[in-house]
């Protein structure tokens, strides 16, 4: 499927929340940062990702979750580095929740790599 428009990127937009079997990661329905990428505020998500990154600089959803908000204000510069930590740090980990279908059984690598493609242009982004 060729991915070449701003549709692509909003079924690729994905917020995952808890992981099977952990309970480490930081990022829960009731989270600022996620309450903001639902309702389309990216401003208000990355302001809230930014201070959980920083706290949780490994944590493959915060790094994920962050990367979606610096897409959608038109940062690929600064989603890009965080989806590719996301492809090291998620490989194989797969969310128990997810905001789209789409994502749904998918692995954290493979939403971040499918987000960068979206991202970038390019379907041989990784």
């Amino acid at each position: 499927m060729a991915i070449h428009s701003r549709g692509a990127l909003l079924l690729s937009a994905v917020v995952v929340l808890g992981l099977a079997g952990c309970a480490e990661t930081v990022v829960t329905p009731g989270d600022p940062g996620f309450v903001a990428l639902s309702n389309g505020d990216y401003e208000k998500a990355r302001d809230a990702f930014v201070v959980e990154y920083a706290a949780h600089p490994n944590d493959p959803f915060v790094q994920l979750d962050l990367g979606l908000a610096y897409q959608n204000l038109g940062r690929m510069d600064l989603a890009e580095p965080l989806y590719r930590q996301v492809m090291v740090d998620g490989r194989g980990v797969v969310p128990m929740t997810t905001t789209t279908n789409q994502s749904a059984g998918m692995p954290l690598d493979q939403i971040a790599c499918r987000n960068l493609k979206v991202g970038l242009h390019n379907p041989n982004a990784c």
